[in-house]
C-alpha cells in the first residue's frame, strides 16, 4: 500500500477552531475554473506541460480552493468539489492520484508518487487552462522581461495561495497557485471520494505536517501536560503566579501550604513556574516565601534554553541584573536543621529507667 497519512488529509475537514488546536489555520485562495473536468497538478513555473491527473475528472464549475497554513507556510492545498461543511471523514476514501504514465501497484506503505517543484510553487489547473498558458509561454518565449513568470513570483497573495489571471479578469482561464512548504520537493496529490466513488475534493500534501499536526515536540507535550492538570491544580498555579506579580507573601503561604511543590510546577498560562516568575519579576520576597527556607529546586527541563539549565542561571541570563536583594536569596546558603539536645540523665534516672 502507497504511503497514505489520513490524518494530514483529515486536517482539511477540520473547522476553524480544531485547526488552531494543532497550531494550524485556514485562508481562502480563490476559485479554480474547471471547464474540461481535467485537472493538472505541478509546478507551472518548470512544469507547466505536466499531463493532467488519470482516473477521476472533476465537476466543471468555480470550485474553492483553500490552504491549510502552518507557520506561514501551506501544508495542504485542497480544491472542493463539494462543500466542506456537508462532507465528513468517514464517509471518504482517499486514493493517491497519479499521471496515466504512473504506477501506483509497485509502492511500498512508505512510498509516495507526485509533482516534482523545482521553483518553489505549486499549482490547481485545468487543462483547458493549461493550454492557454501553454500558449502565454510560447509566445513570451525569448522575452527577456519573462513578464507572466515575473508578475507570478511577485503576486502578493502567493505565500498563503492565490488565484492567477494573466489573461485578465474576463477570461475564463485562471490557475490557483501557492508557495510549496518548505519549497522544492516531490509531494503528492489525493483524491477524496465519497461513498459513491465520486471526488469530492483533491488535496496536495506539502509534508510539513504530520500526524494531523502543527506543533512540534514541545508543544505537543505542553498540550499533554495541561490536560493532565486538574482543573482546581491549573487554577492554583495561576493564582500562585498572581500572587508572584502582586509579591502578595500571605496568598503564596495559602496556595502552598498543602502543596509546596506548587512553587515549581509549570503554570500553563505563564509557561513558567512561579520561581521562575520571580527571578524574572524581581520579586525578592515572593522568591523568600517559595522556597520557604528549602535549596533553590532544580529547573525544570522544559524551561531549559541555551546555557540556562538553572534558576541562577536565569538570573544572570537576564539583560538587567537582578537586585542585590533577589541575588541574596538565591545565594543564601540551607541551613541543614539541627538535632534537638536531650538533657543528660543522671545515673540513677539511667537505672530506673526514667525518662
Amino acid at each position: 500500500m502507497a504511503h497514505l497519512d489520513l490524518a494530514n488529509l483529515r486536517t482539511t475537514l477540520l473547522d476553524d477552531t480544531q485547526l488552531a488546536a494543532v497550531a494550524l489555520h485556514r485562508t481562502f485562495a480563490g476559485h479554480l475554473p474547471v471547464s474540461s473536468g481535467h485537472l493538472v497538478v505541478c509546478d507551472p513555473l518548470v512544469q507547466a506541460e505536466a499531463p493532467a491527473l488519470a482516473d477521476y475528472t472533476a465537476p466543471v464549475g468555480r470550485h474553492p480552493v483553500e490552504i491549510i497554513v502552518h507557520s506561514g507556510r501551506p501544508a495542504l492545498a485542497v480544491v472542493w468539489f463539494k462543500p466542506r461543511q456537508s462532507l465528513t471523514a468517514s464517509a471518504l476514501h482517499w486514493q493517491m492520484a497519479r499521471w496515466t504514465t504512473q504506477d501506483l501497484t509497485g509502492l511500498d506503505e512508505d512510498s509516495f508518487i507526485g509533482y516534482p517543484v523545482d521553483a518553489s510553487i505549486g499549482c490547481f489547473m485545468d487543462t483547458d487552462t493549461q493550454q492557454a498558458l501553454l500558449a502565454l509561454i510560447e509566445q513570451a518565449d525569448g522575452d527577456d522581461d519573462g513578464e507572466w513568470s515575473d508578475t507570478l513570483i511577485d503576486h502578493d497573495g502567493l505565500d498563503e495561495g492565490a488565484e492567477y489571471r494573466p489573461w485578465g479578469e474576463d477570461s475564463p482561464h485562471g490557475l490557483v497557485v501557492f508557495t510549496s512548504g518548505w519549497g522544492d520537493g516531490v509531494y503528492p496529490s489525493y483524491w477524496a471520494l465519497d461513498t459513491s466513488g465520486i471526488p469530492v475534493a483533491l488535496v496536495t500534501d506539502f509534508l510539513c505536517i504530520q500526524g494531523g499536526d502543527g506543533r512540534d515536540e514541545r508543544e505537543i507535550a505542553d498540550q499533554a501536560y495541561r490536560d493532565s492538570l486538574p482543573p482546581e491544580e491549573a487554577e492554583a498555579l495561576a493564582l500562585l503566579v498572581a500572587a508572584v506579580e502582586r509579591d502578595d507573601a500571605e496568598a503564596l503561604q495559602a496556595l502552598l501550604k498543602d502543596a509546596p511543590r506548587r512553587a515549581n510546577q509549570i503554570e500553563p498560562g505563564c509557561g513558567g513556574t512561579a520561581l521562575f516568575e520571580a527571578v524574572r519579576l524581581d520579586r525578592p520576597q515572593a522568591l523568600r516565601v517559595l522556597l520557604q527556607g528549602g535549596a533553590l529546586p532544580a529547573m525544570p527541563e522544559r524551561l531549559h534554553m541555551s546555557k540556562v539549565t538553572s534558576y541562577m542561571d536565569y538570573a544572570h541570563f537576564l539583560k538587567k541584573p537582578r537586585s542585590a536583594e533577589l541575588m541574596a536569596v538565591l545565594e543564601a546558603p540551607v541551613v541543614a536543621p539541627q538535632p534537638t539536645a536531650q538533657p543528660r540523665r543522671g545515673f540513677w534516672d539511667r537505672l530506673l529507667g526514667r525518662n
